[in-house]
């Protein structure tokens, strides 16, 4: 059975980690195998992880005994609360209304660290209607059980996935006509003063590391939220939602239920 280990579900052991991989891949977030076991079926286990585009480590036995003291046979699987949706498959359906006329919005959470405030984004996503949100595959939380707790049971109402090359799925999205848009302490441009009507990826940066230079690099303008003099900073979670507010409110709130 999974286990609740620093807010994540860890499954361990051979069979159980080969099931997860084969039936449901995009909920694990990454597979973590003993260093220097040489059980063949590790071998091949790794493989098929890869193949499924999921994240590898290798660690000590000693990592893999305190993250789960059962036995473990070398291999965890770390895995969201709930299957991810195959990014392509989102982003093609999201092109398909942008050619109709619709003006998506995606959110990146570029390196969260803690899974509530990844769920509160979630929550916030849900509410203020963004099309997808996007996770970068490398350096940030999952979708963990604490993640789908503080997201109150929105977490299916949004499509979530995990890209295996966030600057390229960015690149790509800039280059079919989204802003991409990063939420910068130090920017110039107010969130109230850039046109948030238009296709847009809203880029959040994490608690601690703000947003990752590899992420930075693939945006087309940075925006600021008003903050009173003496505030360096707004929690990661509010700020995204705070600016998707301002991205709904410039929309009118279309498609928003503005009774409550």
């Amino acid at each position: 059975m999974p286990r609740r280990i620093d807010n994540s579900a860890v499954t361990g052991g051979l069979h159980a980690v080969e099931s997860l991989l084969r039936d449901t891949p995009r909920r694990v977030r990454r597979v973590v195998f003993q260093l220097g076991a040489q059980e063949r079926r590790l071998h091949a286990l790794q493989k098929l992880a890869e193949n499924a585009g999921v994240q590898v480590q290798q660690l000590s036995k000693s990592q893999l005994d305190q993250w789960f003291p059962g036995p473990h046979q070398g291999v965890l699987a770390f895995c969201e609360s709930r299957e991810l949706e195959e990014w392509e498959t989102v982003r093609d359906r999201l092109l398909v209304d942008k050619k109709a006329g619709r003006n998506p919005v995606i959110v990146v959470p570029a390196a969260f660290e803690d899974p509530r405030n990844l769920g509160a984004c979630v929550r916030a996503a849900a509410g203020l209607g963004v099309d997808a949100l996007l996770l970068p595959g490398k350096g940030s939380t999952g979708l963990t059980p604490a993640g789908a707790k503080a997201a109150a049971g929105t977490e299916n109402l949004v499509p979530v996935s995990r890209s295996q090359d966030i600057a390229k799925d960015l690149k790509e999205l800039a280059e079919a006509g989204f802003a991409v848009l990063g939420l910068d302490a130090q920017a110039t441009q107010q969130a109230h003063q850039a046109d948030l009507t238009g296709p847009v990826v809203i880029v959040a940066g994490g608690e601690d590391r703000g947003i990752p230079p590899h992420i930075a690099r693939c945006l087309t303008g940075r925006i600021i939220l008003p903050m009173a003099e003496g505030v360096h900073s707004y929690n990661a979670s509010v700020a995204l939602a705070l600016a998707l507010y301002e991205t709904a409110r410039q929309r009118d709130f279309a498609g928003l239920n503005r009774g409550n």
